[in-house]
């Protein structure tokens, strides 16, 4: 049943078009059986000649005959079921704009049923969303690629630890074999200095090779998003001395000085394998950077406030204030290291694992040559005592 159209005067020419030219959006008013326009607005005859008396498909679409995609038997079936309109989104050919338009079946003021359209151009709208689709499926593209290359890397990472692990195990056993056989050669040879100055080059490579395992142990564990550090209570004067005494034991006695050491006991949060692979990588470094006969490395444990702090200071030739700000980047090495092996992981290890650790690591320069290496490290309790470790 068609709904009767709004009161008034519609035998007057002017009625129509006072009310339809007060809407900003084209309409037009048609035949439904003759597709003939009654009337149309102002803002319709701006874009189309839709006047009186023109077929519709002709005048809006240039179509001869009524278009393929005339939506006038859906119209009927609305109105037929109760609804009296349809909405729907049409792309017009003619103008290159899409519309969203809502028609409605009415009964003209002369008997006629007509069909009454109003068209909003949402050529504007459909821009936006067809950008937003393109980006959308460029970001999908994107994430599927970024996650095509995260498993691959996941699985070159994988193959990676699965390698330094089997390489670890491959060389721990030779090199303890080659410790236990130097301790013997020693034993029996206590009589011939010259051996023993052998015997002691074995062990220290021994430990340098054992040291540098660690060392590359740690920074993979430490790249390993899934490995979690594993904190406890770890008491830090004695994970200190038992360090010194392992260094002086390769270095000699007289290369490290007695720590000097506030504090009797204090314990910090920490993975005592990760912590002592950091102080051995700056205790090794101190020693490694100072010559024999410029004096011993010193060593301090001090705390501040609710903080302890343990400091290793080296004879060596200094770090430029320039070089400070890099020092601890992987790979990078100091100009003043020319000449002296290494590969430039160690410190990065050492902040890194510092860092794991709510802690803090600086570097500054001695008091007359060399350089002072400080890691801070929040306590968890301490009591106030001279230690000789």
């Amino acid at each position: 049943m068609t709904a009767p159209f709004p009161g008034g005067n519609p035998t007057d020419p002017g009625y129509w078009e006072v009310i339809f030219d007060v809407i900003p959006f084209p309409v037009y008013v048609a035949d439904c059986t003759s597709f003939e326009i009654i009337c149309a607005n102002r803002a319709m005859l701006q874009r189309v000649d839709a006047k009186s008396g023109a077929k519709c498909h002709m005048a809006i679409y240039g179509q001869p005959t009524p278009c393929s995609f005339c939506r006038m038997p859906q119209l009927e079936q609305a109105t037929e079921s109760g609804s009296n309109y349809i909405e729907f989104e049409h792309f017009n050919d003619r103008d290159d704009r899409w519309y969203q338009l809502r028609e409605t079946m009415v009964a003209w003021f002369d008997g006629r049923r007509a069909k009454y359209s109003i068209a909003v151009d949402i050529t504007a709208l459909k821009e936006v969303q067809n950008a937003l689709a393109e980006a959308h499926a460029e970001l999908a593209l994107k994430h599927r690629q970024l996650n095509g290359a995260l498993v691959a890397e996941q699985e070159v990472s994988l193959n990676q630890r699965n390698f330094l692990a089997m390489v670890s195990h491959e060389f721990r056993m030779p090199l303890s074999i080659i410790g236990g056989a130097a301790q013997v050669l020693e034993l029996y040879n206590t009589d011939k200095p010259e051996a023993g100055e052998e015997i002691a080059k074995i062990d220290r490579a021994v430990h340098r090779m054992s040291d540098l395992i660690d060392v590359c142990l740690a920074d993979e564990r430490l790249a390993s998003a899934v490995t979690a550090v594993q904190l406890n209570d770890v008491d830090l004067p004695q994970l200190l001395a038992e360090i010194c005494a392992e260094k002086r034991k390769m270095s000699g006695p007289e290369r490290i000085a007695t720590i000097s050491s506030d504090i009797d006991h204090v314990f910090v949060k920490a993975d005592s394998g990760l912590l002592r692979v950091a102080i051995s990588n700056l205790v090794d470094n101190a020693l490694k950077y100072s010559p024999i006969a410029s004096g011993p490395v010193e060593i301090a444990l001090t705390s501040t406030g609710d903080r302890v702090q343990v400091s290793v200071a080296d004879r060596g030739p200094g770090i430029s204030e320039a070089e400070r700000e890099r020092i601890f980047e992987k790979f990078y090495r100091s100009t003043s290291a020319t000449g002296i092996r290494g590969a430039g992981l160690g410190l990065y290890i050492v902040k890194q694992i510092i860092d794991r650790h709510h802690g803090l690591v600086e570097v500054r320069p001695g008091a007359v040559t060399g350089s002072v290496f400080t890691i801070s490290l929040p306590a968890e309790g301490k009591a106030s005592a001279v230690a000789n470790l």
